[in-house]
């Protein structure tokens, strides 16, 4: 599901992948109350949701919700575990970045532990960015945006911090730096050849058209 549910505040986040959504699930998890839905993340960013005076997961288990909530769930599953009332009410919200950008941040976290990076040209050939590509689904149902707002990576304090707002939430919010330190400094733009910067096109066909992202 969503991988936060506030009953508190009336607000879901389905998280997408490599959109900084662990940050943006951290911050939000600040605010939350004992009866807010939170789902697991990795060990490391569990502690660092810890060190940030986040709470930790609580609620996500079935029963008593309809269907257990994990990490990456799709909006539709989101929808079954929160309920129709839920889904309906409260304010749904995610992020979306630019897939070339993002095809390439996934190749980085994806083969940072090992010596030597595989071919790029082979990588976007194979089925992770496709897989990648599965974002939509968290925030599309049939198709559709089923949630109230997709937020861009790409200006992701502005946006997010009009979400906070907009929710009327305590504070300010703060993104903390999960997951970031895989990838070297550089443009996305200089890794590509045009055949794989055509396959990204293609693959991701949907979410360039839906938010006129370019390379």
């Amino acid at each position: 599901m969503a991988v936060i549910a506030s009953h508190a505040h009336r607000f879901i986040f389905t998280k997408t992948r490599k959109t900084a959504g662990t940050s943006v699930e951290i911050a939000l998890s600040k605010v939350c109350g004992p009866d807010d839905i939170i789902t697991l993340i990795s060990p490391e960013d569990e502690e660092l949701r810890k060190a940030s005076g986040g709470r930790g997961p609580q609620n996500y288990e079935s029963p008593p919700l309809p269907r257990k909530a994990f990490n990456h769930m799709s909006a539709r599953l989101a929808r079954d575990a929160v309920g129709p009332t839920a889904w309906r009410s409260y304010f749904k919200f995610a992020i979306e970045r630019n897939p070339w950008d993002a095809v390439v941040s996934l190749y980085y976290w994806k083969y940072k532990d090992r010596p030597e990076l595989p071919d790029f040209e082979d990588y976007v050939n194979e089925v992770w960015i496709e897989q990648l590509a599965n974002n939509k689904r968290m925030y599309r149902i049939r198709g559709r945006i089923a949630v109230d707002r997709v937020l861009r990576y790409e200006r992701l304090a502005d946006e997010f911090a009009e979400v906070w707002e907009h929710l009327g939430l305590p504070g300010k919010p703060e993104l903390p730096y999960a997951k970031g330190q895989a990838r070297p400094a550089g443009h996305y733009r200089d890794i590509y050849t045009p055949a794989s910067r055509e396959r990204v096109r293609q693959v991701f066909a949907d979410t360039i058209e839906a938010f006129g992202y370019e390379f």
